[in-house]
């Protein structure tokens, strides 16, 4: 009797168990939920209430809705929203402002339950008033510098005022681009007058950061009409902080001062009696090194310069920290050339050594330039010249070799400023062949008033040769892909020079050959053309 009942006991909670389990096996769920009625109504007029529901054919979700949902023109308006199984409820605090079309544009936040699925194309469109506005822009952005489409940048239509300022107001209007640049701003009340401006809006929050975010206007306000019009942007990063010094690095042998910005140039003044070494270590450090000649603390004035040509002259206190031990741990002392070492090098050259440290000691006639075992050239004989912080060489030599180009540089030749010798280097470079090579030539129609850069970039965007006349050659192209890039010199200064949106500044414009251009070695592309519209030859 009693295994009778245990043998009950368990066939009782076998069969609870299974009731408990989930079917499985079937086919994936990879259709997205679709949308089956709203409330209100797609383009529905004079909707005067503040729930919006959404019903699905199944059960949904909903995924960061705060960030994805999209609500056009911009309002003030909090909302909650209920997730209710296959009906999302979205209910506003307030009432919508009355004639007024809305767009709410919910990107991927709305998903099935079981896949995770996102709702295709799930956007809403109703009218407080009596007609919906249907005045319409759209267009690309891309990115000035590269050409390059801009994935998620923020186009937004502001309302005119006299001070704006996108770094705190949002648009009234706004869209997000795609992966192809492009954007649409729909259902626009066609009775206003509009600033356009975009921007990559990295932390999705519509204001702009100058400091981290690109940007792009235009220069007057539209007048957006009832048809489509095509607006295409170009962003460009225009950083307008002012600059300072965000902080400083003391050590033992060196004091580094660290910009909160890129700096375009600077100079430094010491007190009577007082000097130290510095170098530019990076566009935004400046480093002073500790060779024991100044007292404890040494006054320098710092005056420098950004890229928009902001100043900043301030007076540091330069103290290095006290030295512990009997040996000082010195940063290494180390060399970089450019060309990079073992990079084919022409017979006739252009040539830069790079050192870590400023140098001291430095004895050209030991450095020797080998052409062969017995062509060698001291650098006391070739044309050379310091930088202004003493940390780097140019040359400009010829060499006869015909298949390898050295430098020789022994032991005992250059000494930095902090007592440190570079060791004895050997330096290497195969000769270049011209037919190993590509050459690329071209003109620039413009203006005989307009000044420009014409420059070859590899695939990476990187300069590689850089031209002001017309026509150009460039020479000695290694194979690969390139684009031509002009920059239209409006200051003549021979470098681009970014806006400034609250100045209503454009950038200097910049122009890419329609296509890439894929150089063969021994080959030469001939009238590959640019030409600066009219609209920019200032």
């Amino acid at each position: 009797m009693k295994k009778y009942w245990l043998a009950l006991v368990v066939l009782i909670t076998l069969a609870r168990c299974a009731q408990q389990v989930a079917p499985t096996g079937g086919e994936k769920d990879v259709f997205p939920p679709k949308l089956v009625q709203t409330t209100p109504e797609n383009k529905a007029l004079n909707f005067q209430g503040k729930t919006i529901d959404l019903l699905f054919d199944e059960y949904v979700i909903v995924d960061n809705i705060q960030q994805k949902l999209t609500i056009t023109p911009e309002t003030e308006n909090p909302y909650t929203v209920k997730n209710k199984g296959k009906l999302i409820q979205l209910n506003f605090k307030n009432s919508f402002k009355d004639s007024t079309t809305y767009t709410l544009n919910f990107g991927d936040a709305i998903k099935d339950f079981a896949e995770r699925n996102p709702a295709q194309n799930l956007k809403l469109v109703f009218s407080t008033g009596s007609t919906i506005d249907s005045a319409r822009i759209y267009g690309r952005v891309t990115d000035l510098q590269t050409g390059l489409p801009v994935f998620d940048a923020m186009v937004g239509l502001y309302l005119p005022k006299d001070t704006l300022t996108p770094e705190k107001q949002k648009p009234y209007y706004f869209s997000r681009t795609d992966s192809s640049g492009f954007y649409a701003i729909e259902n626009i009340q066609s009775s206003q007058r509009y600033r356009l401006i975009a921007i990559a809006d990295k932390n999705r929050n519509q204001l702009y950061n100058p400091k981290e975010e690109r940007i792009a206007f235009l220069d007057s306000s539209i007048n957006v009409n009832t048809d489509s019009t095509l607006y295409n942007l170009q962003l460009f990063a225009s950083d307008v902080t002012v600059p300072r010094i965000q902080r400083t690095l003391p050590k033992v042998n060196s004091y580094t001062v660290v910009f909160n910005k890129n700096i375009d140039s600077v100079r430094v003044q010491f007190g009577r009696g007082d000097s130290l070494p510095y170098i530019l270590e990076s566009a935004s450090q400046l480093k002073f090194f500790n060779v024991g000649t100044s007292a404890d603390t040494t006054v320098a004035l710092i005056a420098a310069i950004d890229s928009l040509g902001q100043p900043l002259e301030i007076e540091q206190k330069i103290a290095f920290l006290p030295q512990r031990g009997k040996e000082r741990q010195r940063d290494p002392f180390a060399l970089r050339t450019t060309p990079d070492r073992n990079q084919p090098l022409a017979r006739d050259f252009r040539y830069t050594f790079s050192f870590s440290k400023p140098v001291g000691t430095f004895q050209p006639g030991s450095i020797q330039l080998i052409s062969d075992s017995t062509s060698r050239q001291s650098l006391s004989n070739i044309t050379w010249q310091w930088n202004r912080y003493r940390n780097e060489i140019n040359v400009q030599a010829r060499a006869t070799a015909r298949d390898t180009i050295r430098w020789d540089i022994p032991k005992g030749a250059v000494i930095s400023v902090e007592g440190d010798t570079l060791p004895a280097t050997l330096i290497k470079h195969p000769v270049l062949k011209e037919d190993d090579y590509g050459i690329i030539r071209g003109s620039v129609r413009a203006d005989s008033a307009t000044a420009f850069i014409v420059q070859l970039l590899d695939k990476e965007y990187k300069v590689r040769q850089t031209t002001y006349t017309s026509p150009y050659t460039f020479t000695r192209i290694p194979p690969g892909e390139y684009y031509l890039r002009l920059t239209v010199d409006r200051n003549r200064n021979r470098r681009w020079d970014t806006g400034v949106f609250n100045k209503s500044q454009q950038p200097e414009p910049i122009i890419y050959y329609p296509d890439p251009i894929t150089v063969k070695s021994n080959f030469e592309y001939e009238d590959l053309n640019l030409t600066v519209p009219s609209i920019t030859s200032d």
